[in-house]
């Protein structure tokens, strides 16, 4: 089946990066190399005249950092958290984005490795604590320090910034984990929302399981989509041609337009282009790839996610079916409940700094309900004049132009340093208007953003 060059190269760079591991194995040897401890290798890819760099070692957490030289540092600093990297060994360092940028701005920077890989934003906040502060034996204390992440490094910042509130004056989580837990109960949700939709038996399922995609998959597929799965491409049952129409037949498109409500709410024309996008990831798989193995994280036991205690209803009357033909899960106590770090801390959504956030709009693998949960969090604790979130008009995860950044960096520093709060929308509202994100997407066309409706 015939696709654009782009989305080929978009999709197997996301498959390669970002797809989250069912399950993670405990014990693995992780290395870093202070010869090459970035991503690219060697610092001299990034070293330039007038700039300081360092490399080092902190609890088995790599880090390097920069800053400008004598009187051309401003005396600020952003600290870098960054997202997951899959379950390799070998641990490296990603430099914040725009920072060349940052650096002729007259910003210090400064990024963990983090000690292990896999999804473990707790040891994320711990790194990323200690890195902060060996910035500061380094360079002596900043006048003002800013910690940003994507990602689950989005994950990380919230954390840290509740945990070490001395630490921060500002925080940018992008495309963030805001709701903690909660995003693992959205895959719970589209893996089992389907299965129901599709009329599986919930007491025959086998969720998780390392055969899920091998074997209820292949009937959910086929009760969801008007296409004969029989000797076609696994892709036939939601793609046809160069983000063509969906092959879903009525129940494939209720089950669709449940996973929109879910991931945040209904966004129009933008959720239709997600939906393909994102439904050409893995042969269709991507999603329910992440149903398979044992339903734990970064090696630790106990379940992570949990629909026990949803009602259905609540995201509208037509979803209230699924109360009694869904399958329950009830995750362990101390993944749900712990207030320790591990495996996933939970985010209170008491920041105490002031907090942008940016977010794309079609982004299914980390919605643009994470952003909601944590707005919602962060209303109930009377903190909402400390958050600022801003949409971005795209689909794919994480995905900001070098303009978005310097923006968001821009606006996060000046808030900082006036106490005169930016705009942004509101999130918590209704999300379906066609102009959301136009005011701080930059630029609004190229690449898969070409296929949105304009503003």
């Amino acid at each position: 089946m015939r696709r654009s060059s782009l989305l080929v190269i978009l999709v197997l760079t996301l498959v390669a990066t970002l797809a989250l591991p069912a399950s993670a194995a405990r014990g693995p040897e992780y290395v870093f190399d202070p010869d090459a401890p970035l991503r690219g290798g060697p610092v001299s890819v990034i070293e330039a005249a007038g700039v300081e760099t360092v490399v080092g070692e902190i609890a088995g957490a790599g880090f390097v950092g920069q800053r400008p030289e004598g009187e051309a540092w401003n005396g600020e600093l952003v600290v870098w958290a960054h997202g997951y990297r899959g379950e390799g060994e070998r641990l490296y360092v990603d430099p914040p984005p725009a920072r060349e940028w940052l650096l002729d701005q007259g910003y210090a920077w400064i990024a963990s490795s983090y000690r292990r890989n896999s999804y473990d934003p707790g040891v994320g906040v711990l790194d990323t604590k200690n890195v902060t502060q060996r910035a500061t034996q380094l360079w002596g204390k900043p006048d003002r320090t800013y910690l940003a992440g994507v990602s689950m490094g989005g994950h990380v910042t919230a954390s840290a910034i509740e945990r070490f509130p001395k630490l921060y004056d500002g925080a940018l989580p992008a495309c963030g984990v805001m709701g903690d837990v909660e995003l693992f109960d959205y895959f719970l949700d589209y893996n089992l929302g389907a299965a129901a939709y599709a009329g599986l038996d919930a007491a025959t399922l086998t969720y998780p399981d390392a055969d899920w995609v091998g074997d209820e998959v292949v009937e959910i597929k086929q009760a969801l989509s008007n296409y004969d799965l029989v000797g076609a491409p696994s892709t036939a049952w939601a793609f046809d041609g160069v983000l063509g129409p969906a092959l879903l037949n009525a129940t494939g498109q209720d089950f669709k337009s449940f996973v929109e409500v879910r991931s945040g709410g209904e966004r129009g024309p933008i959720f239709d282009v997600a939906w393909d996008f994102w439904h050409a990831v893995g042969d269709g798989d991507f999603f329910f790839a992440l149903g398979e193995g044992d339903g734990t994280i970064a090696g630790r036991s106990g379940i992570v996610a949990q629909n026990s205690d949803t009602d259905y209803a609540e995201y509208g009357d037509e979803f209230a079916f699924l109360n009694d033909e869904i399958l329950r899960v009830e995750a362990a106590n101390r993944v749900r409940r712990s207030k320790g770090m591990q495996p996933a801390p939970i985010i209170q959504g008491d920041p105490g700094i002031p907090v942008l956030t940016i977010h794309t709009i079609g982004d299914l693998f980390v919605p643009i309900e994470m952003q909601r949960i944590y707005a919602d969090r962060v209303a109930a604790n009377g903190a909402s004049d400390l958050l600022v979130q801003r949409a971005i008009r795209d689909v794919n995860h994480c995905t900001f132009s070098a303009a978005e950044w310097q923006q968001s960096y821009t606006d996060l520093f000046d808030w900082v340093e006036t106490g005169v709060r930016p705009e942004g929308e509101d999130l918590l509202g209704d999300i379906s208007s066609a102009t959301l994100g136009c005011a701080w997407t930059n630029p609004t066309t190229g690449g898969i953003r070409s296929l949105l409706p304009g503003c």
